[in-house]
């Protein structure tokens, strides 16, 4: 049987064509290891996904330093705030008497430390010198009275008991000089070191309480240590609070974030600068780009709820904080999908 000749061609060609697969077949399949991975780490990560939350990378909860009863709340849920801008105060009076007091006391010490440190008064010195020339003058009537008593009695013209009389007499108005003397040297030469170091410790004891009431009362007075905004009042006027109680949140909306969590086996596939899309159930069907900023070095252990109302397990997450190129759409405690690329 005679072949045409495009049937002769048609084998020609499937002949080369199996040549040619026979020769270079094994090198278009095979790849060495270190190209396979390079290509797949060249490929676009993708699929991986996280829950997050819209927050502020500054939000601040201000507790009570008190223990009271809040007179009055001047801000409320949403309201804009100034840093030092004054956002509730306690009811002051127990802190207002005090402050009084620690005022009073200071006065007292000051007082006292004058005193002593400039030494007495001259009508004080006067009074101390008149005092003691009193004192002389009876000591020497007593003296005379005994050498009188003891004359008579070598004369037999006294008995001994007006003797011993005088002697005790005398022994009284020496013992009341000596002391005039002494009091009348106090007055001259002022006080001594140690009395003017008590009076000043005294004075610096009464000016620390002074301070510590001051300080006090600046906790009954409430300001706002951020500009921002309150993103929730937890007390109202007229509520008590212990020491530590919690009274409001505020943060900065200029410093908007998504803090995401990543899973454990997610972990090492994300890194700073990678972009990502963010979709919310209040805007369907809208994605939104963004960019990690960070990624924490941390392995945090999160409690994990599951259908079991009373179970729970425990998993691994890593935190990613992530901003968008706009989060005007954005409310803070939203919560969202990130998905990396």
């Amino acid at each position: 049987m005679k072949i045409s000749r495009l049937g002769m061609f048609i084998i020609l060609v499937l002949a080369a064509a199996v040549v040619a697969l026979a020769l270079f077949g094994p090198r278009l399949v095979e790849k060495k290891p270190a190209q396979q991975e390079a290509a797949r780490m060249q490929q676009p990560r993708s699929g991986i996904t996280a829950k997050g939350v819209v927050e502020s990378g500054q939000e601040i909860v201000l507790g009570s330093q008190v223990k009271g009863q809040i007179r009055r709340m001047l801000v409320s849920a949403g309201s804009s705030v100034s840093k030092g801008q004054l956002l509730l105060e306690f009811d002051d009076e127990k802190a207002l008497a005090q402050l009084q007091q620690s005022r009073a006391a200071l006065a007292a010490a000051e007082s006292r430390l004058k005193e002593v440190s400039s030494g007495y008064r001259s009508e004080d010195v006067a009074m101390a010198q008149t005092s003691r020339q009193r004192a002389e003058a009876v000591y020497q009537e007593a003296k005379s009275e005994f050498d009188r008593q003891q004359r008579l009695y070598s004369k037999d013209a006294a008995a001994r008991v007006d003797v011993t009389r005088a002697e005790e007499k005398l022994k009284v108005a020496d013992a009341t000089l000596r002391e005039n003397e002494a009091n009348l040297q106090k007055y001259r030469t002022g006080m001594r070191r140690e009395e003017v170091e008590r009076a000043r410790a005294e004075r610096d004891r009464a000016a620390a309480d002074l301070r510590y009431s001051e300080g006090v009362l600046k906790d009954y007075r409430v300001t706002a240590p951020i500009s921002g905004l309150v993103a929730e009042r937890l007390r109202d006027a007229g509520e008590s609070t212990e020491v530590g109680t919690p009274l409001m949140k505020i943060f900065n909306p200029d410093l908007m974030r998504i803090r995401a969590e990543l899973e454990e086996t997610e972990i090492g596939k994300v890194a700073p600068g990678q972009a990502v899309e963010v979709n919310a159930d209040a805007y369907p069907g809208k994605l939104f780009e963004g960019s990690v900023t960070k990624v924490l070095p941390v392995v945090q252990k999160k409690t994990q709820k599951s259908f079991d109302p009373v179970a729970s397990f425990d998993i691994n997450t890593q935190e990613i904080h992530i901003t968008l190129k706009d989060f005007s759409a954005f409310r803070n405690g939203m919560t969202v999908t990130v998905r990396f690329k």
